[in-house]
């Protein structure tokens, strides 16, 4: 019996990796219905084309894969997404199954493995590679609070800003990056934007 196509939306902006895509679905039952260079491609196709599988970049010209994801899950748009990035980093599952991926795939992978990730996520299983590192102790998921304060100070929102819109007083608004910035095991407010775009946090 014949194997049922999978369509894929490939979004990626490295020539050299969409060249290893292509040659990694060649034997396969994975069509590559589309390729889009950045997020705000990847939007207006995913709307426009029925696919199956998204494989997206983590690090796109205008964004990160991962809010990519959240902004295609706020238009309603569900279509299991694995997640791709160059090296081996910790917290990358973590981060990829926050934003609503089903997997996660290494540009220096084999072809199988791509190829196995796909197919996995189509048919409703996680396929996560398990050579990102977990999560450190001192990487802790942020509460729902926690959060919200983070997404303020990386608006460039004050401590007392920040206090007036949660309404909460400013010891508050302290305790509680505080504890943020030990989970990220950071020590300034710059750090921990940072360190929450790359885990996929904002």
């Amino acid at each position: 019996m014949n194997e049922v196509e999978i369509s894929l939306l490939l979004v990626e902006d490295d020539a050299m990796v969409t060249s290893w895509v292509r040659l990694a679905l060649e034997d396969s039952n994975i069509r590559l219905a589309g390729i889009a260079a950045t997020a705000a491609e990847a939007l207006t196709l995913a709307e426009r084309r029925h696919v199956d599988v998204l494989l997206v970049d983590y690090r796109l010209p205008d964004g990160r894969g991962t809010e990519l994801m959240r902004d295609l899950r706020r238009r309603g748009i569900a279509v299991p997404a694995v997640l791709m990035t160059a090296n081996a980093e910790e917290g990358f599952n973590e981060a990829a199954r926050d934003a609503g991926a089903k997997g996660t795939v290494l540009k220096t992978g084999s072809a199988h493995e791509l190829v196995h990730a796909v197919r996995r996520v189509y048919e409703g299983e996680e396929a996560y590679d398990v050579r990102h590192p977990q999560r450190s102790a001192g990487r802790a998921p942020l509460s729902p609070r926690e959060r919200e304060v983070l997404r303020l100070v990386a608006s460039g929102s004050t401590n007392q800003q920040i206090a007036e819109q949660l309404g909460v007083g400013a010891e508050t608004v302290k305790t509680l990056l505080a504890r943020t910035f030990s989970k990220l095991g950071v020590r300034r407010r710059a750090e921990a934007v940072s360190a929450a775009h790359d885990l996929g946090l904002l």
